[in-house]
């Protein structure tokens, strides 16, 4: 059976822009509608919802999630214990499983993953979360850190090509020594964390920690240690179609950027019983009238993700139905889902061309989040989301008492920004500091879509009406959007 389904958020969900197919694949067993292209298809990188969908499909870790109840079981790993003190997991990996090309997955491939992770040119989003738990992790992060800014700043003459892959080499060692990762056979994999972590498992469970293929990522054809920096490069040739590797139950088949992603069955998984759709294809539409209607006209099964107006709508259709001892007017599921919409602060002293930051100043932030009425954004989102005053929902984590937050007041905004010596001194309506400068333009950046500008120009009027503050908004292609939040070349940033 088809379904339509509407993600709810804790706050509220992301949104989409448009994309064109041409030339499609033949039909598959299951075809999803996205809202947006993948990112990236390398676990130790992958950071978005539509990402690490993909990488559920195409990789598998030590442990995974139970769909149903959400509980850690047993994956590549059979069996496992705890150190009484909680602080050392030993995994018994399984000796059947195997790479798509045949070779075997071992204790070695988690290792070596795990150390991508930890070196700080190929690190992702999650490194920091997922992987400083374990004793040495963070220390050789900083140490590597350390390592190429001392090479850096050597003499151009200095930085050579051995010079480079000696230190790479030494960063192996250095990480083999640090670090509480080991592989103590081909089968047994030990962990040790700096302190009691409770739901390791959990973190285990999650796309950012499964294993790649050493050989296929560290192909000479696209992997190198940079001389003039002493970095590892790698270009994602890697996680193309033609050089695909993955231990998961699907293989990428093709993946035509922004067009369609096609997956298929894996021969050499190593438990075949449990892949039911021999193809699955993505299409990638971020527009929400043409995502709905090549939905509806047959041209997908699934919509994972339905925005705002569609869904109070076909809510609202069902409700009818309903009343009327009718059938549903459509075939719309509505599921909660844990997650929270928020907006970075960039908080350096300077901002990315060289100006001082009024944003450094927390009383500035402070302002600025006491401005902001969340309730009226849920509320042009009309899908009944709970405003969020703090980054984890109240009630969400059983035993954790949630801070109450901060919330709107506009009168509090205005003393917190004129506390910070910014107020109105020469009657034009906008704040000026004590040296008679203006408040410089706050300029937002999301991702082009059409729900991100909904907010971006909602925060820009309260802002506005409350502080006197001009506001610009700047929106980009997601993946320039990406490297922007990366670089922190932004102000104000969507965040999630």
């Amino acid at each position: 059976m088809k379904r339509l389904v509407a993600i709810i958020l804790i706050l509220f969900a992301a949104v989409w822009g448009v994309v064109a197919m041409d030339h499609p694949t033949g039909r598959a067993d299951l075809t999803i509608i996205i809202p947006v292209d993948v990112f990236t298809l390398d676990p130790q990188k992958i950071s978005y919802n539509q990402d690490i969908r993909m990488g559920n499909a195409l990789y598998e870790g030590i442990v995974r999630w139970d769909n149903d109840t959400f509980e850690v079981e047993p994956a590549i790993a059979q069996s496992w214990e705890i150190s009484p003190d909680g602080r050392t997991y030993t995994f018994h990996l399984t000796d059947r499983a195997k790479w798509s090309n045949g070779d075997p997955v071992t204790a070695h491939d988690f290792v070596y993953a795990w150390s991508r992770a930890l070196f700080p040119e190929t690190a992702g989003d999650y490194t920091e979360t997922v992987y400083f738990p374990i004793a040495g992790a963070p220390e050789f992060f900083q140490w590597r850190t350390e390592q190429l800014e001392a090479y850096a700043a050597l003499p151009s003459a200095e930085r050579t090509e051995d010079r480079a892959l000696s230190l790479y080499q030494a960063a192996l060692q250095h990480f083999d020594d640090t670090v509480s990762i080991k592989a103590l056979d081909d089968h047994t994999l030990q962990v040790s964390l700096t302190n009691r972590v409770p739901f390791f498992l959990d973190l285990c469970a999650f796309v950012p920690m499964f294993p790649v293929h050493r050989a296929t990522v560290e192909d000479p054809r696209w992997w190198s240690v940079d001389p003039e920096t002493a970095m590892v490069r790698v270009r994602p040739d890697w996680t193309k179609p033609e050089h695909w590797v993955s231990n998961g139950p699907y293989i990428l088949k093709e993946w035509r950027f922004k067009r369609e992603l096609v997956i298929e069955k894996n021969p050499n998984y190593w438990r075949p019983q449990q892949v039911r759709a021999r193809t699955i294809k993505f299409l990638p539409i971020n527009d929400k009238n043409t995502s709905v209607l090549a939905y509806q006209t047959g041209v997908a099964d699934w919509h994972s993700d339905v925005q705002a107006d569609y869904v109070a709508d076909m809510i609202d259709q069902n409700k009818r139905a309903a009343e009327q001892g009718l059938p549903p007017a459509n075939d719309m599921q509505v599921y909660p889902a844990y997650g929270t919409y928020f907006w970075w602060f960039n908080c350096e002293p300077s901002l990315p061309d060289g100006r001082d930051n009024p944003f450094f100043d927390p009383r500035v932030r402070r302002a600025f989040v006491l401005a902001t009425d969340r309730q009226a954004i849920v509320d042009l989102r009309r899908r009944g989301e709970t405003p969020a005053q703090v980054f984890v929902p109240p009630g969400s984590i059983p035993g954790f008492e949630s801070p109450r937050g901060i919330g709107f007041d506009p009168q509090r905004a205005r003393d917190e920004l004129r506390a910070a010596g910014w107020y109105d001194r020469d009657n034009d309506g906008i704040p000026d500091d004590p040296r008679g400068n203006r408040f410089p333009d706050v300029v937002l950046l999301y991702s082009t879509g059409t729900y991100h500008v909904d907010v971006a120009q909602a925060m820009s009027a309260m802002w506005r009406d409350t502080l006197g503050v001009r506001t610009e908004l700047v929106g980009k292609e997601s993946k320039i959007y990406k490297e922007d939040l990366k670089k922190r070349n932004y102000m104000l940033a969507r965040g999630g």
